[in-house]
C-alpha cells in the first residue's frame, strides 16, 4: 500500500493529549483498503449532521449493501441464500454522536473511542462483549506527506485502532475488520476516486471498437428468437473542452461482428448513446446516466442504463477496482446463490422486507467502467430478450490496450469532409446559425447530454 505512511520522527509520547484530534469530518469521504493494497474496498461518508448541543453532534454515516448468506428461507422463493440485505452498515455503523473527544458509533454493535486522552488511559470499548481500549503511545508522524500526530489505542482481546490528529481512524482492527485509509477525498490526499470525466479522457486519433449484441427474430418461415451483433468503429477526429463537459467529433464505421447471426429488428437498448458524428460528455450528465461512476463500494443503485421497463427495477452493487496497469474501475458484478458470479444476476426491492432483498434468478445485469476507456460493457438480460454493448478494441494514445478484431468494416456513418453546411456556435446555450444547406432537411438538437432538445 503506497498512499498511506507513517514516519517516526522523535521521542514516543513527546506529544500533548491536548490536541482536537476529529475522527470524522464532515466535508471529508475517508477511502479504506482491506485486503492492503490500494484498492477502496469502503468509503465512509458522512450523510448528515444533527447538532445536540454546544459541543454535541450526530452524524449519519452512509450504509451499504451485501450478500446475506446466512437469511432463512422465505416461501415461494427459489432458495434461501438468494438475498441482499440493504441499509447496512459498515464497519464504523450507522451513526455516531460525538460529543468533545468521545465517538461513540452505533451499529450491530457500539463503540466508544476516546480520540483526546494521554497514554495510559483506559475505557470500556464494547460493553456487549467486555473489551477495554488503552492508549498505548503517541507520536509524530508524517500522514500523506504531511506533519501529522498518531495515536494508538490496544484491545483487550488483542485488536487495535489507530488515529490521525488530521485524518481520523487510519488503522481499524477488530475481530475480522481490518482496514487501512489509503485516502481521503475533500482533502484529496492518497488514493481517492477519479473525475468522473477522466473515464470519457479520449484524445484525436483514439479509436473504440464495441460489439453490439441484441435479440432479433432469426428465420424467415419459422422464426425464433436469436442474438445478433454488429460492431462500430469509433475514432476521435476533434475535441472541444468546455468547463465542466467535453465535445468530442467523430468517425463512425459499422460492420457485422465475425461469426455473428444474421437476423432483423432490435428489441431493445441501453441509454449509452452511440456517437454519429458528435460524442459528448457533462459532469452532471453523465453521473445521471452512468450513477456507477458516482458511487461509493456497496452502494445499492439501480439499472438506468437499461431502458425496457422489466430489467429497469433490478438493483445492483457497486464495486471499486484496478487493472493490473493503474487504471481505476467501477463496476457491478454478477450476483447468484453463491454470492458474486459471472451470471449477471441483479435483485429486487423487496416490498416485503425493505431490507432483504431477494437475488433475481432471470434477470442478468452486469456493468463496467475503466477509466479512459469509459463504458467497456453493459449488459442487460430478460430472456429471451437482451441487448449488450462491449469494448472489444481499444487503441489510446497510440498504445492498443485491447487488441481489435478484424471486421470487414462498411461505410461510415458519417463523413464530415465536403459538406458543405456548417452550424456555429456549436454547443449554443440560446441560440445557433446554420449556413450552406439547400433544399429540405431535418434539423436535430441535442444538449450536452446526448438529449434530444428538438428536431424540427
Amino acid at each position: 500500500m503506497r498512499a498511506l505512511t507513517f514516519i517516526l520522527a522523535m521521542a514516543l509520547g513527546g506529544i500533548s493529549a491536548a490536541q482536537n484530534w476529529a475522527l470524522l469530518n464532515p466535508a471529508y469521504r475517508y477511502n479504506y483498503s482491506n485486503d492492503g493494497t490500494d484498492t477502496i474496498s469502503n468509503q465512509i461518508r458522512v450523510m448528515d449532521v444533527d447538532t445536540l448541543g454546544v459541543d454535541s453532534f450526530r452524524y449519519e454515516l452512509n450504509l451499504i449493501g451485501v450478500v446475506c448468506d446466512t437469511c432463512p428461507a422465505i416461501p415461494n422463493e427459489p432458495c434461501d441464500t438468494c438475498f441482499v440485505l440493504i441499509n447496512q452498515p459498515q464497519f464504523l455503523g450507522y451513526r455516531c454522536i460525538q460529543t468533545n473527544g468521545e465517538w461513540l458509533f452505533l451499529g450491530s454493535d457500539t463503540m466508544l473511542i476516546k480520540s483526546e486522552v494521554g497514554i495510559g488511559s483506559s475505557w470500556t470499548f464494547l460493553a456487549s462483549a467486555g473489551i477495554t481500549a488503552t492508549v498505548d503511545t503517541v507520536w509524530p508522524a508524517v500522514v500523506f506527506g504531511s506533519a501529522d500526530s498518531l495515536r494508538r489505542v490496544l484491545l483487550s482481546n488483542g485488536d487495535t485502532v489507530v488515529m490521525s490528529r488530521d485524518f481520523g481512524i487510519v488503522r481499524f482492527a477488530h475481530g475480522s475488520d481490518r482496514l487501512d485509509l489509503i485516502g481521503v477525498e475533500g482533502a484529496a490526499v492518497g488514493r481517492t476516486f477519479p473525475d468522473i470525466m477522466h473515464f470519457f479522457d479520449f484524445q484525436p486519433g483514439d479509436q473504440l471498437i464495441y460489439k453490439i449484441t441484441r435479440t432479433c427474430s432469426v428465420g424467415t418461415q419459422f422464426p425464433y428468437p436469436g442474438t445478433c451483433s454488429n460492431a462500430h468503429q469509433i475514432t476521435i477526429t476533434g475535441r472541444t473542452d468546455y468547463p465542466d463537459s467535453v465535445v468530442y467529433t467523430t468517425s463512425v464505421a459499422e460492420g457485422d461482428f465475425p461469426g455473428s447471426t444474421i437476423g432483423n429488428g432490435s428489441a431493445f437498448a441501453t441509454t449509452w448513446a452511440m456517437p454519429t458524428d458528435t460524442w459528448s460528455f457533462g459532469r452532471s450528465t453523465t453521473v445521471s446516466d452512468h450513477p456507477i461512476l458516482g458511487a461509493y463500494p456497496g452502494e445499492v443503485i439501480d439499472t438506468s442504463i437499461c431502458e425496457y421497463s422489466w430489467v429497469s427495477g433490478i438493483q445492483y452493487l457497486t464495486r471499486h477496482g484496478i487493472t493490473a496497469d493503474g487504471r481505476n474501475v467501477m463496476y457491478a458484478p454478477g450476483l447468484s446463490t453463491n454470492g458474486f458470479s459471472s451470471y449477471y444476476h441483479g435483485f429486487y426491492l423487496s416490498s416485503q422486507s425493505p431490507d432483504l432483498c431477494p437475488i433475481s434468478t432471470f434477470d442478468r445485469v452486469s456493468v463496467r467502467y475503466e477509466e479512459r476507456l469509459g463504458l467497456v460493457e453493459v449488459r442487460c438480460d430478460h430472456p429471451p430478450s437482451g441487448v449488450g454493448v462491449k469494448l472489444v478494441g481499444a487503441i489510446i494514445g497510440g498504445d492498443t490496450i485491447i487488441p481489435p478484431p478484424i471486421i470487414n468494416w462498411t461505410v461510415g456513418m458519417n463523413e464530415p469532409e465536403g459538406r458543405a453546411f456548417g452550424v456555429y456556435p456549436n454547443p449554443a446555450s440560446d441560440h445557433m446559425t446554420l449556413h450552406g444547406m439547400s433544399g429540405s432537411a431535418t434539423v436535430t438538437i441535442r444538449d450536452l447530454g446526448g438529449r434530444l432538445v428538438r428536431s424540427t
